[in-house]
């Protein structure tokens, strides 16, 4: 028989009916690739997410917290007070609206709070009544203050983000409307024939043109050309600044390090980490709407370049926050944005590829760098991460309640609870973390339940319940993670013999209501070793670098009531600085060991012997005491026994009283 088609007015009433339901037209360009991976949903429970549920009680959930943070992010609007050195420079408190809004975006999907939904809706149309009738809205009163030493396009990079994905979670037409009309005006003031975007801003424009993500999702939302024709002329400026910095894609396809791009420009004047990241993300998400090759090339190469000459010990990348060789130094002190940022571009990668080699990244900074970067009470953030000494904590950004980091971190940890399940199509469901916790994922319209109990830390093992809405067949892949020298799998009690490929473990069968998997690990000890051959030529000397890890100038800030309480955060005087020699930084699972002053007895900077083969070496875990989280005794042979604790837990008061190490200089 054959089908009717539908009248041709019929088909018109229609496709004008979506338009005007989404308030866009949707764009026909490819999705690139049709496989990528979709997360699905998930909640910590456990360590991991008490911490979470802690920060974003304090920093969101809670209205009189609520109350006191956010309407100083919009008051910023209203204000104008950015240029108020005009025109000589401008300062970024239009950034926060926007750090504050993706968190708290993410906070509603994350607890499905609807209340946080309601608070959200209320602060766009708040924020929305400042914007001018041509489309400006900013905390600048000379919009077209854009060039020279100033964050002018940098802030309006965070407002159209945060309205992008408030529009994503609210679905309200005039959201996007706002949006695009942003946007616009933006480019009657920055863009082809108008201002360069490249000039724009400090650190060679590098801030600036990482607008180019948000620009991306616009022209996603809308379909309009012309946003992708923006985007387009964003990457095309990266090679045609005067003085040829940053040429990110055409530096990107060299696969050189990033450090070594301008060697007669001092990297750390130009290479600054998460803003250059963003860029990278940009170019990713640019390379799914038009698939050209040479972005995803780049992006690939740049990622490497950063993992092996950036990123430290215990997963954090770049020195203070730029990208100068961090690798190279034994003495570091990491932005936790840039942290923030380094996941997110492991999330695209890994969203792309399926590769386990980003989820081990990812999994290796959530449970060193991210989850210490709080304070214990869930309200106030680190701005420097150190491996050794004191972290130093964050001074706030000319609002009394913001800094970058701090605003930063929540949406980070969110993001993590995103990739722990993720999808494939509709026959494949991807299982990457340990963690206890629940979630569920959609497939073929039916829900697939997921309860995951158990310390893989200290059992060795987790239990995960599968529970479809009705028995359903599909792949379930397994990650096998590198830190275990050996992992079985057990399905409703019976050993499954699966084969690992490229570190999954794929099974495929008809689940049921209840189905157990039982995941059991061997976790040897692990150490990585610091080689000082690695510091040469390319680098700065190292007095450079022994100046700004030890200086005050980090230690300083207008947030008195921060500076009172963590006031024992003193500088450090060069010499105290862990001399440039072979060391080693001992791991379990994907946990960082660390020596602090409340576990560790003797001398925490106390160099040890070398340890033996892995036959001869042996850890176990001990009874932590109060605020630490794990405790470990370490027999690295030779006679030796070293006691730890998690990195995570090390420092964490910030002062003194846990005075902490994680190289072990070898003797």
């Amino acid at each position: 028989m054959k089908k009717k088609r539908l009248p041709a007015d019929y088909l018109i009433v229609l496709f004008l009916w979506i338009i005007s339901f989404y308030g866009c037209v949707p764009h026909t360009e490819q999705s690139i690739p049709d496989n990528e991976l979709t997360p699905g949903e998930w909640h910590f429970k456990g360590h991991l997410g008490d911490y979470i549920d802690t920060i974003a009680k304090h920093r969101i959930l809670d209205k009189k917290s609520w109350e006191a943070i956010y309407p100083e992010t919009e008051e910023a609007f209203v204000l104008k007070v950015d240029d108020r050195n005009y025109p000589e420079s401008g300062q970024w408190r239009g950034e926060f609206w926007g750090k504050y809004m993706l968190s708290a975006i993410a906070a509603a999907k994350y607890y499905h709070s609807k209340e946080l939904k309601q608070r959200i809706a209320k602060a766009v149309d708040g924020l929305l009544s400042h914007m001018d009738k041509d489309g400006y809205l900013g905390t600048y009163k000379h919009p077209d203050f854009v060039e020279g030493n100033n964050w002018n396009v940098w802030c309006r990079k965070y407002t159209l983000w945060g309205l992008l994905e408030s529009w994503e979670l609210l679905r309200e037409p005039k959201i996007l409307d706002a949006a695009k009309k942003f946007t616009d005006q933006l480019m009657t003031i920055v863009g082809p024939g108008k201002k360069d975007i490249i000039k724009t801003g400090n650190f060679y424009g590098l801030p600036s043109t990482s607008i180019l993500y948000p620009v991306v999702k616009l022209y996603r939302a809308t379909g309009e050309k012309k946003y992708l024709d923006y985007a387009e002329y964003i990457v095309k400026q990266w090679s045609e600044h005067p003085e040829g910095i940053p040429d990110i894609l055409n530096k990107g396809l060299s696969g050189e390090p990033v450090h070594t791009w301008f060697p007669d420009k001092d990297s750390y004047k130009w290479a600054k980490g998460y803003e250059f990241m963003s860029c990278v993300e940009g170019l990713v998400e640019l390379y799914k709407v038009t698939g050209r090759e040479r972005y995803f090339k780049a992006a690939e190469n740049i990622y490497h370049a950063i993992e092996q000459y950036e990123r430290t010990c215990v997963g954090s990348v770049s020195f203070n926050d730029k990208f100068v060789g961090s690798a190279g130094l034994i003495n570091t002190l990491s932005e936790i944005c840039d942290v923030v940022y380094w996941n997110r571009f492991s999330y695209a990668l890994f969203s792309l590829t399926g590769e386990s080699k980003y989820v081990d990244e990812m999994e290796w900074s959530l449970y060193n760098s991210l989850l210490c970067a709080f304070n214990k009470e869930g309200t106030w953030g680190l701005r420097r991460l150190r491996t050794s000494h004191i972290h130093v904590p964050a001074t706030n950004h000319f609002l009394q309640h913001h800094q970058c980091c701090t605003d930063n971190l929540p949406r980070g940890l969110f993001q993590a609870a995103q990739f722990v399940l993720m999808k494939r199509g509709e026959d494949e469901v991807f299982l990457t973390l340990f963690n206890r916790g629940e979630g569920e994922i959609l497939l073929k319209n039916k829900k697939v339940k997921f309860n995951m109990e158990g310390d893989f830390l200290n059992d060795s093992k987790v239990e995960t319940t599968i529970s479809p809405d009705q028995p359903l067949a599909f792949q379930l892949h397994v990650r096998i993670p590198k830190w275990s020298s050996k992992t079985s799998v057990k399905i409703n009690g019976k050993d499954y013999p699966g084969e690992v490929v490229n570190n999954w473990m794929t099974i495929e069968r008809e689940w049921k209501e209840g189905d157990r998997l039982d995941i059991a690990f061997d976790i040897p000890l692990r150490w990585m070793e610091f080689k000082p051959e690695r510091f040469d030529s390319a680098y700065h000397p190292i007095q450079f670098y022994d100046k700004i890890w030890a200086g005050t100038k980090y230690e300083k800030g207008s947030n008195e009531l921060n500076n009172r309480k963590y006031k024992n955060v003193k500088a450090l005087n060069v010499n105290e600085a862990l001399p440039q020699r072979s060391a080693v930084a001992f791991f379990y699972g994907p946990l960082v060991l660390s020596r602090d002053v409340r576990v560790t007895k003797g001398d925490i900077f106390s160099p040890i012997a070398r340890p033996e083969d892995s036959n001869k070496v042996s850890v176990r875990l001990i009874e932590a005491p109060p605020d630490i989280w794990k405790g470990f005794e370490v027999h690295p042979g030779n006679d030796q026994t070293i006691r730890f604790c998690d990195f995570s837990s090390a420092g964490n008061t910030w002062s003194e009283n846990s005075r902490f190490n994680t190289w072990c200089i070898l003797k």
